[in-house]
């Protein structure tokens, strides 16, 4: 079997080589690459930090390396995606990498706090559905921009939970009007 070696490599670059050889042959999927790029890419760094930190929301809800289960039904690139949506075109995006994270650690907690029941059960509601997660990333690119002090650094977690109540009244159950809701 013909292989080739490659020694002496320090960590970034035995990194690039494997993501190289790795998307370009067999290829291994995005949420793995997005994991193998945290260190130098800010947004899958925040990615990775909302999958294994044991205070975030999607904790025990998402892969890092893309293979889906019923308990694991986020990976890391549908958290890459909403991410996206959720800063991209505002100055949020110019925070460092660590304020982007407590900012939308804030606002996706705010979430489960107020649907707990709905948040955690995937069969039952549609809440942490990935079309439903890029809704709220979608919305909280409005709502978190304009509650967002720059100058104290300071998200108005009050007025965020005022704006978000409203999901409250909604139905999210599978069987509801979220029923045939995909993609």
């Amino acid at each position: 079997m013909p292989f080739q070696a490659f020694h002496c490599l320090d960590e970034d670059e035995e990194i690039k080589f494997f993501d190289i050889i790795n998307t370009k042959a067999q290829g291994i999927g995005t949420s793995l690459s997005r994991f193998l790029k945290r260190e130098s890419d800010n947004l899958s760094w925040i990615a990775t930090q909302l999958i294994i930190d044991p205070n975030s929301p999607l904790y025990n809800k998402g892969t890092l390396i893309g293979k889906r289960t019923k308990e694991k039904h986020i990976t890391l690139q549908n958290v890459y995606n909403f991410l996206l949506l959720l800063i991209i075109n505002t100055k949020i995006a110019e925070l460092p990498k660590e304020k982007i994270l407590n900012i939308t650690l804030t606002y996706f907690n705010c979430i489960k706090e107020l649907l707990p029941v709905e948040w955690s059960d995937y069969k039952q509601y549609r809440l942490t559905h990935i079309v439903c997660l890029n809704a709220f990333a979608i919305a909280g690119n409005i709502i978190i921009p304009s509650n967002y002090n720059f100058v104290s650094n300071q998200l108005n977690i009050k007025e965020v939970n005022k704006r978000m109540s409203s999901i409250k009244i909604f139905d999210w159950s599978s069987e509801g009007a979220l029923k045939y809701l995909k993609g």
